[in-house]
């Protein structure tokens, strides 16, 4: 059995953005057991081992940085792992320099408005000496100044980031299978055009196909490219559902203190 990465959702408490697709909401919350979490945090460490897993990724049903306790806790019982944090921005900065010292060695932004993008953020996390990535969420929210969501274009997104950021993702914002219609579900469906998505995955191909070059094919079938120094790549769904055969793309560490292989069925329990 291989992994690409264990996931950790850091107990939930709670978020400082109100994002309207929220797919955390989609799935449901889940009942916290931080002592069980810390009690097998040795043994997920063994199976991550077994895993042969090289990246930790820090994420949660709400915002890591509200919750900075387990946040720093998981950096550093995994800190001899490449470990990246997934994080809406808000109040990041004043988190940089703790989190630097500690280990993090990637930041996963995500970004739903052109106008969220921090450039002096950006600077001072790559002054830091960690990785930047930006995923753009493709919603009708998601646009440039003066244009509509059916202008967007690879390249304008591409040309925010050169500079910038050291890796950037689209990420097709879809409902989970497995899920209760709900607000949020309601409001993907009347705001999301899956064809911009297309299009954008579309256009980052051929474009890095005919300029760029290809860096590596990903266990879930997606593709990274290296596009004028920056690695881009994406991802057709949101989360993880289902896994096919002996590669796994994420073992989660969710924060009933049970390992999983997907974040919406408690009969993938794992292991732990």
């Amino acid at each position: 059995m291989r992994a690409g990465n264990l996931t950790i959702s850091i107990p939930d408490k709670g978020c400082n953005k109100n994002c309207p697709y929220c797919v955390s909401k989609i799935t449901g919350k889940m009942e916290s057991n931080v002592d069980l979490m810390i009690k097998n945090t040795k043994k997920v460490r063994t199976l991550a081992n077994a895993a042969q897993v090289f990246c930790v990724l820090l994420t949660g049903k709400g915002e890591p940085t509200c919750n900075m306790i387990m946040t720093e806790f998981f950096i550093q019982k995994f800190e001899d792992y490449s470990v990246e944090m997934q994080t809406n921005g808000i109040d990041l900065y004043k988190y940089l320099d703790k989190l630097a010292a500690l280990g993090l060695n990637i930041i996963a932004l995500s970004v739903d408005d052109i106008e969220d993008l921090d450039f002096k953020l950006f600077e001072r996390i790559r002054k830091l000496g960690m990785l930047l990535r930006v995923t753009f969420n493709v919603t009708n929210k998601l646009h440039l100044p003066g244009q509509s969501y059916f202008d967007l274009d690879f390249h304008n997104l591409i040309g925010l980031c050169k500079g910038h950021v050291d890796q950037m993702t689209i990420r097709n914002v879809v409902v989970p299978n497995n899920t209760e219609r709900c607000k949020e579900s309601v409001w993907i469906e009347d705001n999301v055009n899956p064809d911009i998505y297309s299009k954008l995955e579309r256009q980052m191909i051929e474009t890095c196909r005919n300029n760029g070059s290809l860096i590596m094919q990903l266990p879930y079938g997606a593709y990274v490219y290296d596009y004028e120094g920056i690695a881009v790549s994406y991802s057709q769904y949101c989360i993880q559902d289902y896994n096919k055969g002996d590669d796994i793309r994420s073992l989660i560490f969710q924060e009933d203190g049970h390992v999983y292989t997907s974040w919406n069925s408690g009969a993938s329990k794992f292991g732990v």
